[in-house]
């Protein structure tokens, strides 16, 4: 995490993917996924179907992450807090129901 961190990835903003030495985030990083996954099963032909293209990635993208952010707040959840330096996230405590 701290590595992420470091190279200025904030993963409240997006995915971040790290193959090898290379860092990919945000679109790039599920346009990067979607090609890597095999296409067995439902799901993956659908995950790479919609992001084998980085173009439509880049314009998907947006919407999934606003509708991440939507589910927390409909949750009531937090987004996640950490920055380089400070250990392990701890786990969500927040149990309203």
């Amino acid at each position: 995490m701290d590595e992420v961190v470091q190279r200025g990835f904030d993963i409240n903003e997006g995915m971040v993917v790290k193959i090898a030495d290379a860092y990919h985030g945000g679109a790039d990083c599920i346009h990067v996924l979607s090609l890597l996954s095999t296409r067995a099963g439902v799901f993956n032909r659908i995950n790479y179907w919609l992001f084998r293209s980085s173009a439509f990635s880049a314009a998907l993208y947006p919407v999934l992450r606003f509708g991440r952010n939507m589910t927390l707040l409909a949750l009531g959840r937090k987004k996640i807090s950490r920055t380089a330096g400070n250990g392990p996230p701890r786990p969500n405590r927040d149990r309203r129901h």
